[in-house]
């Protein structure tokens, strides 16, 4: 979680200061491909998203009024978030963004460009292996994902390290992007995709199940709400399952296999509560050990 403390003022008070009347203001900073500061625009639209299921978890839709030149193929934009307080104003980093397809048009005399971008991952994604990639027996998956992160040219990263090793060699193929690679190896030690933070480093660390997070922050919709009237909820648990099967069929390691069952008569989708069993059962294409493919699936 991005920390709200800031200049002597602590995370419960900045988030106070935002939940009720605020002076907020928007400011966007280009950088160069070293992520060094060159200039600044001015844009009168931005939209953030932060969408964790997705392979690119953040992204960002901006118009740019054109004052300056701006290299799209190579320059970042940095948007950030300035709050007006008693004593001074607090500024915060809203991530790291590549630009990609600018539209260019002319609108009450003004060159505007709209724009989309997408955070410091799509680096390791559009990077793919040129040859077929082996990690090899006994190195440590934290260590391969770091390796494979370097190899790309990122340097501001930070992978919680773990001391589980690979079990066999495990290759990709040519052609594998690099965020993908990472991804599986990540997924067989139980840790969270590769995502790039609101500074634009990429990270990952182990998975940390909902029931053991502190709750950072309630999103309501009452009077002093900050979420716009007209919000909307969606709930689809027809075939949200309550019994979950991974196991492991590989010729050079041991049959694992591992089952969850949800039969808490507090929960709305347990077997108990349902009266019926919906299971999900699938492969995985590796896993560390059995106490990580507990983990997995639990």
């Amino acid at each position: 979680m991005y920390s709200l403390a800031q200049n002597g003022y602590t995370w419960d008070e900045v988030r106070e200061m935002l939940s009720q009347s605020r002076t907020v203001s928007y400011g966007f900073d280009i950088l160069d491909k070293n992520d060094r500061g060159i200039g600044e625009v001015h844009s009168p639209d931005c939209r953030i998203y932060n969408n964790t299921d997705a392979e690119i978890q953040r992204s960002c839709s901006l118009t740019i009024i054109e004052e300056k030149e701006i290299d799209f193929t190579s320059d970042r934009i940095r948007p950030y978030m300035r709050l007006k307080t008693e004593n001074g104003t607090l500024v915060y980093h809203l991530g790291i963004f590549i630009m990609s397809s600018p539209a260019r048009r002319a609108i009450g005399g003004a060159i505007n460009r709209t724009v989309d971008c997408y955070d410091k991952t799509q680096i390791l994604k559009d990077d793919r292996f040129d040859t077929r990639y082996t990690v090899t027996k006994n190195t440590a998956y934290t260590a391969a994902v770091s390796n494979i992160i370097s190899s790309a040219g990122i340097t501001m990263s930070e992978i919680i390290p773990s001391a589980l090793e690979t079990e066999t060699d495990i290759e990709f193929p040519l052609g594998t992007s690099k965020l993908e690679a990472c991804n599986k190896l990540l997924e067989a030690i139980n840790y969270y995709p590769i995502y790039a933070d609101s500074f634009g480093y990429i990270r990952s660390k182990p998975y940390e199940l909902p029931d053991g997070r502190s709750i950072d922050a309630f999103y309501a919709t009452d009077k002093a709400s900050i979420i716009q009237p007209g919000a909307q909820e969606e709930l689809d648990i027809f075939n949200a399952p309550n019994k979950i099967i991974r196991y492991l069929e590989n010729e050079e390691r041991n049959y694992l296999i591992s089952s969850v069952t949800n039969d808490d008569p507090n929960s709305k989708l347990s077997t108990v509560s349902r009266g019926r069993t919906i299971v999900d059962i699938a492969a995985v294409d590796d896993i560390a050990n059995q106490s990580a493919l507990d983990a997995y699936v639990a």
